[in-house]
């Protein structure tokens, strides 16, 4: 009797530990989205970003990252800021 429960316990365990990096990797991909906002990056570039994003897009409540501010200039010749940003993909679809 103790080596069937002993087996079916160790069975359960075993799928638990496979299962778990699936978890993981599933749990750290994340959806980036770019956009250009006015204006040059400065010292708090990515802050920056992350303030634009919030005002602006529909995902502002799921937007938690930024990555990258790239200064740019328009074909006009005005300054803009290239904002690379990302959200977690477990919490809403990758559009």
């Amino acid at each position: 009797m103790k080596f069937p429960i002993l087996f079916i316990v160790s069975c359960v365990v075993l799928l638990l530990v496979l299962s778990y990096p699936e978890e993981a990797k599933a749990a750290s991909k994340r959806c980036e989205q770019r956009n250009l906002f006015p204006g040059k990056c400065g010292n708090d570039g990515i802050q920056s970003c992350l303030r634009d994003f919030k005002k602006q897009t529909k995902k502002s409540h799921i937007i938690d990252q930024c990555s990258k501010c790239e200064n740019q200039k328009s074909p006009s010749g005005l300054e803009q800021r290239l904002c690379h940003c990302s959200h977690p993909s477990s919490n809403f679809p990758c559009v």
